[in-house]
């Protein structure tokens, strides 16, 4: 495979400055139309769905864990050390580009949880599937009575 045949994306999820994990991921045939794509918008939801719920079972099972400490202790659960908002930043680049970027609060999260996040047993499969909607040519570009394709 020759350097001109592939395009060098970056996947990027960040909590406030600090980087969860980046991981750069080569796309051939990529097709520049994909980020305005139904199949990307509804890939990523699905994965802001279930990265909530993730945090959210880490939270309960956070919480029930140190149920005492919690109790005796409910600066345990303050989740303010930062003035101002946090968030987690997910971000999909090419180059400088950003081809899509998402947000979430992460401060309703305690902080032994939203500091912990760990994608790596997923990250094979994230990449393997945005690397086939970026590679397509048969994507979705239609909302509602609108069309999304620029």
């Amino acid at each position: 495979m020759r350097e001109q045949d592939s395009t060098k994306l970056e996947f990027l999820l960040k909590v406030n400055d600090n980087i969860i994990v980046q991981r750069f991921f080569n796309v051939r045939g990529y097709n520049y139309k994909a980020r305005n794509s139904m199949d990307l918008h509804e890939y990523i939801e699905s994965f802001i769905d279930e990265f909530r719920n993730d945090l959210r079972v880490r939270t309960a099972s956070y919480m029930m864990d140190h149920q005492f400490e919690i109790y005796e202790n409910p600066q345990i659960m303050e989740t303010s050390y930062l003035e101002g908002p946090e968030k987690f930043t997910l971000t999909i680049k090419n180059g400088e580009n950003i081809l899509y970027a998402r947000y979430l609060d992460a401060k309703i999260y305690p902080p032994k949880v939203r500091y912990t996040v760990d994608l790596r047993p997923k990250l094979k499969s994230i990449l393997n599937t945005l690397t086939e909607i970026f590679s397509s040519k048969k994507l979705s570009f239609d909302y509602m009575d609108y069309s999304l394709d620029v």
